[in-house]
């Protein structure tokens, strides 16, 4: 039996030999820390591999779970490792888009040790700053490829066959969203005061007791598997050779996926990682997304669609607010992720007349 390691220092070549040698023998190994940072729940290293026979990978990225007890525990709440694995070892050949080779995964549901050896896909595309943010034309891509994902998911019966995948109105994922905002709301008022209007203001004092109703209202409707993280940090673009010729676009990061309606991954992306300018690029957005929804053979009633993607814009105010809830001086990049993500969220919501919606 396959031990789950919990450190760098347990991914040995004894233990790669064992789980992926298939009777060749891994005979070194080298890994270095990767994407140390904001949101990271886990551990997360880039692993150089050596074999002494046979077709092995020579470079993967290996996944563990946290060190820390405090993130460990965040991700037991939300069970982000074991959807992670449940999509790596359940869905993931079941979808259509871009996404990791999984060389191997196990998950302890008692302990919450995790394990995925996955493809190394940075020689594949090239991942844009989140800080930095893009422009509608480069996430396009984005928005086509996550349409794919929507289409081979919607309303799909095979959501019977995987009851772990819960909706996001589901519990525990109000209450804990609730008692995170609870938590980063003061923080992001004293770090963010140049940019909160009485607006947002008013939004944020009020925000918490509406979370079960904002999740509720992003489950009323066709449902599919939302990616729930789809943002510019978790995308690699690769090169011109996808569908019409534009850039593959793979995803990486699949710990929030869950059940809920189209438009939510859509407004996630827009209110996280792309600076528009008026509220014609902000619907456009949302047109794109649809109209590459209909090539693949869905097509929900826009007024739904645009309801669904002006109350997802409103729900995308929480991971702002989440994420400064650990806000501090001494973490510059930190300070100015949320700073991006505080501007464009309020930008949104200001373009697309979501402050005060009816749930």
């Amino acid at each position: 039996m396959v031990s789950i390691p919990n450190s760098a220092a347990e991914l040995t070549a004894q233990w790669f030999t064992d789980a992926l040698g298939n009777g060749d023998r891994c005979t070194s190994v080298t890994a270095e820390p990767l994407g140390v940072g904001v949101g990271l729940v886990g551990q997360l290293f880039r692993v150089e591999l050596a074999w002494s026979s046979g077709d092995h990978p020579a470079r993967v990225v290996a996944k563990l779970a946290a060190a820390g007890a405090e993130s460990r525990f965040v991700a037991t709440v939300l069970n982000m490792y074991g959807r992670e694995a449940g999509f790596y070892k359940e869905l993931s050949e079941s979808t259509p888009i871009g996404h990791p080779a999984c060389y191997y995964a196990d998950f302890d549901a008692e302990t919450q040790d995790t394990v995925l050896v996955l493809e190394d896909v940075s020689a594949r595309g090239v991942q844009l700053d989140q800080i930095a943010g893009c422009g509608l034309d480069e996430a396009e891509p984005a928005l086509r490829t996550l349409a794919r994902l929507h289409a081979a998911w919607w309303e799909s019966p095979r959501f019977d066959a995987h009851p772990w995948l819960l909706r996001l109105v589901d519990d525990p994922y109000p209450f804990a969203v609730q008692m995170a905002f609870d938590a980063g709301w003061p923080v992001v008022q004293d770090y963010m005061a140049d940019l909160l209007t009485p607006a947002v203001r008013a939004l944020g004092d009020g925000y918490s007791a509406n979370v079960s109703a904002i999740f509720g209202a992003l489950c009323d409707g066709p449902l599919t598997l939302s990616h729930a993280d789809w943002r510019l940090d978790n995308l690699f673009f690769g090169a011109g050779d996808g569908d019409n010729g534009e850039p593959d676009v793979i995803a990486v990061d699949w710990q929030l996926i869950d059940r809920s309606v189209g438009p939510r991954d859509v407004a996630y992306l827009v209110t996280q990682s792309l600076d528009l300018s008026s509220t014609a690029e902000y619907m456009k957005a949302l047109d794109v997304y649809l109209d590459a929804l209909a090539a693949a053979g869905v097509r929900p009633d826009r007024e739904w669609a645009v309801a669904m993607y002006r109350q997802a814009t409103r729900f995308g105010f929480v991971y702002p607010v989440v994420a400064g809830g650990s806000l501090t001086v001494e973490d510059p990049r930190h300070l100015e992720l949320c700073h991006a993500l505080t501007r464009r969220c309020i930008s949104a919501m200001e373009a697309l007349d979501a402050f005060d919606l009816p749930l």
